[in-house]
């Protein structure tokens, strides 16, 4: 019998090691982060534009795991929630063909964190906004087993006031043994914003299955001071009973949440309607 289990473990090992050998053969992982944007190799990127977010008006942001437009329908989603909101961020975006036109169509600006390619498809976090960001920065973190990275991207938005929206789209890795990566990932992005003045969204699927991981996330964020977004009909993704996706933010007036399951996706989308302090 032990010998018989033995065996299986050598082949459970083997096939483990033949299934990230060609991981890697097929995809491409780039070594270090960046952005997909420009000529693919910069981390962080700046733009200059004279335009900025308003405001006296409310911003409305949708947060949606897009399942790498997987599911039919996801093109008429987003153009329903293109239609309201004035920030977009989706996780697990794959730049193929349909997407990209959708979003030059639409007349929205994009960034994407590049955390990988499959046959020169980029695969990572996207924001998607009305208006430039003043910067763009990826962020990227190796799932241990998996070893195919998962993504942030933190964005800087010009207020009409002078001050700064920053917004980071998380997210977060999957597959661990305790929660030390898990963790790794989360407060090298919570220490780029600790310093970090004025209103400030952190959104995404942060992969919170489990009571410990969750706990890990709201415990870094309470350290900055920043809030939970709470949803009265909660219609959000669940794994062994946890939201995956979750919207906090800091520096705003909470007016509306909801969240609404779709066919188009295996997650639910989020949405909030904040308002800025004058």
């Amino acid at each position: 019998m032990k010998q018989l289990k033995g065996r299986w473990v050598l082949l459970g090992t083997a096939i483990l090691i033949v299934a990230i050998s060609l991981v890697y053969v097929m995809v491409d992982v780039p070594d270090s982060a960046r952005l997909a944007s420009g000529d693919g190799t910069l981390r962080c990127r700046d733009y200059t534009s004279d335009s900025s977010i308003d405001i006296k008006e409310p911003i409305n942001v949708a947060v949606w795991n897009i399942y790498k437009q997987q599911n039919s329908g996801w093109d008429q989603e987003l153009d329903e929630l293109s239609k309201t909101h004035s920030l977009i961020l989706l996780q697990e975006a794959q730049s193929k063909p349909q997407l990209l036109h959708y979003i030059e169509e639409k007349g929205w600006h994009s960034n994407q964190a590049y955390a990988f390619a499959v046959n020169g498809e980029i695969a990572g976090v996207m924001t998607l906004s009305e208006v430039m960001p003043r910067e763009a920065c990826a962020y990227t973190k190796i799932e241990p087993y998996l070893r195919l990275p998962k993504s942030a991207l933190y964005s800087a938005f010009p207020l009409s006031n002078g001050e700064t929206l920053s917004v980071i789209n998380i997210h977060s890795i999957n597959f661990t043994f305790g929660i030390v990566e898990y963790k790794e990932q989360l407060e090298a992005l919570v220490d780029a914003v600790r310093d970090v003045k004025g209103p400030l969204i952190i959104a995404g699927d942060f992969n919170t299955w489990s009571e410990e991981r969750l706990d890990v996330v709201r415990n870094a964020l309470n350290e900055v001071g920043i809030k939970e977004v709470n949803f009265a009909s909660d219609q959000r993704l669940k794994v062994f009973g946890h939201p995956l996706d979750h919207l906090f933010y800091r520096g705003l007036t909470l007016h509306k949440s909801s969240s609404k399951e779709t066919n188009a996706s295996d997650h639910a989308w989020l949405d909030a309607s904040f308002s800025f302090s004058q």
